[in-house]
C-alpha cells in the first residue's frame, strides 16, 4: 500500500499542475476599429436591405394571396 501511494502522489501531482497550467492561458485580443469609419456602418446596410427585402416579400405574398 505504501509503494502505492509513492507513485500515485507524483502522477496526481503533474495532473494537477497540467490542470492548473491549461487555466492560465493568454486570451484572445480585441482587434483595432479602423480609425475613421464608423464600427457598425455595414451592419446598419445590412439590416437595411433585409428588411426592405423582408417587405417586398411580405407584399408580394399578399398581392398574390
Amino acid at each position: 500500500m505504501n509503494s502505492i501511494r509513492f507513485y500515485a502522489l507524483p502522477i496526481v501531482g503533474l495532473f494537477l499542475m497540467a490542470l492548473l497550467s491549461v487555466s492560465q492561458g493568454q486570451g484572445i485580443a480585441p482587434s483595432p476599429a479602423p480609425e475613421g469609419f464608423p464600427a457598425n456602418g455595414g451592419k446598419a446596410i445590412d439590416q437595411g436591405i433585409a428588411c426592405i427585402l423582408l417587405l417586398l416579400a411580405l407584399v408580394i405574398t399578399y398581392t398574390l394571396h
